[in-house]
Order: structure tokens, then sequence, then C-alpha cells
């Protein structure tokens, strides 16, 4: 794995931390090369229970590396081979994933964050659609969670690339929590956790559902939920969420 991606996986929680601090953690070849990768092999991986994305450095991810592709422009390849995987590894990811947004989110990395399951910020993260501003256009993703996400505001963040701070994305329903600096760290570690003690088939069940609600209508929805619902019933998981729901005590799921 590259230097530049750095991971950890701990009762469950698979953190991958973008490591380029000196670029805020802007993109290159190889890292979002080693990023996707890792996204899609965490799928498959029956230790990974919740994924987290996260910045080293005092920044989430500020894009794609300009400097880099000032003199090696992107390849339509590596948009396709990489870039644009990355975003689809994550939304089909089966497992929660949770971005851990501290300081600034910009361009393909405001993207990054809005394809998690769930955006958890500090108070001096920053989000901002800066293409616009380098003479391109949304990028990522951007334009289907964006409008999704806060509705027709998005015109306005798209048309101007203006930074949003932590406080108003959480307003606007950009993030769905904003702890405290001093508080961050231990209260994303506690949210994923949590999460990774979930049901893991149920929780891929839900996702699924949500995702294809976006795309359909409430019969639809309904149906999916009813599939869904019938494959879920003769899990050991299903039995021992009922088993502990009655007995009072926390449930100790296994994805069986």
């Amino acid at each position: 794995m590259s230097r530049a991606l750095l991971e950890t996986l701990d009762a469950g929680v698979l953190t991958l931390t973008l490591n380029r601090p000196e670029r805020r953690n802007a993109l290159d070849e190889a890292t979002i090369t080693a990023l996707h990768r890792r996204l899609a092999a965490a799928g498959d991986d029956a230790r990974v229970r919740t994924v987290v994305l996260a910045g080293a450095g005092g920044a989430f991810c500020a894009g794609a590396d300009l400097k880099e592709a000032a003199t090696a422009p992107p390849e339509g390849d590596l948009i396709e081979r990489a870039y644009h995987p990355a975003i689809r590894a994550l939304r089909r990811m089966p497992k929660p994933v949770v971005a851990a947004v501290d300081g600034v989110a910009a361009g393909y990395g405001a993207s990054l964050a809005l394809a998690a399951d769930i955006r958890l910020a500090s108070p001096r993260a920053r989000f901002t659609f800066v293409f616009v501003r380098v003479g391109l256009t949304l990028d990522g993703g951007a334009s289907f969670f964006l409008p999704r996400l806060i509705g027709l505001r998005a015109y306005e963040l798209a048309l101007t690339g203006d930074p949003v701070s932590a406080e108003e994305a959480h307003r606007l329903g950009l993030v769905n929590h904003v702890y405290p600096e001093g508080e961050f760290a231990s209260a994303v570690d506690a949210f994923a956790r949590r999460l990774a003690a979930g049901a893991p088939l149920a929780l891929a069940a839900t996702k699924a559902n949500l995702d294809a609600s976006l795309a359909g209508g409430l019969d639809a929805a309904l149906e999916d939920e009813r599939i869904a619902q019938r494959r879920l019933f003769p899990t050991r998981d299903f039995g021992e969420g009922v088993a502990a729901f009655m007995a009072k005590r926390p449930a100790e799921f296994t994805g069986e």
C-alpha cells in the first residue's frame, strides 16, 4: 500500500487516512489508485465492518493534485480507472462508510465526503466545490450527491465555489454531526465502533434499499424492503437481535 494512504483495522473499523499533509492530502495518481484498490478489497473483507475515511495533518482532502495535473493532466483512462471507480466502490460498499472531515474538503475531496454514508465534521471543516474556479464542472459524483443532500441550494455552492463552514454544512444537511475539536477523534471512533457492532447483513440490506430508493418510487422501495426482509428473517443475526432485545443486553452480531 502507498505510504500516502495509511490504514488501521481495529474492532472491525477500517480507517483509511490520506497522508499527504504537505499537499493538504491532494490526490496524485498513486494515492487515488491505492485508495480505489483498498476500498474495492474492503467490500469483500469479512474483518471489516465499517470504513472511516480521514485525512492527516489537519485536512481531509484538497481534491486532485493540481500541481501534478498542471504538468500531466489526468488522462481519461485514469479518471475511469481510479477516480470514478473509487466513488463507485464507496457507494457499493455493503458496509457503513463514515467520512471524518477535519479541515478542508475541496473539489474531488468534497465529492469523496459526499459519497460516504455519514459525514462527521470538526469545527475547522470546510467544504468547497471549487471545480468552477479552475474552469471545470462537478466531478466525483458531486452533481448526483449534492442536490440530493441539500436540494436547490446545490446550484449556489456549485456555481460559485464558495467555501462552506462546518456550522453551515450542518445547517444545510451536508454533515450529520459537528464535534468539538478536542473531542473529534474520540467521537468519530465511538460512532464508527457503534456501526461496526451492528448486524452486517441488515446494514448491507438497508444501504442497498436506500440506494435503490433514490432511483425509484415508493412502490419499488416497498418491494425492495420486502425482498430484503425475507432474506434477513432466517439469519442468526436476526435471532440474536431478538434474543438480546428480550434479554435487555447488547447483541453480538456475526454476519450469519
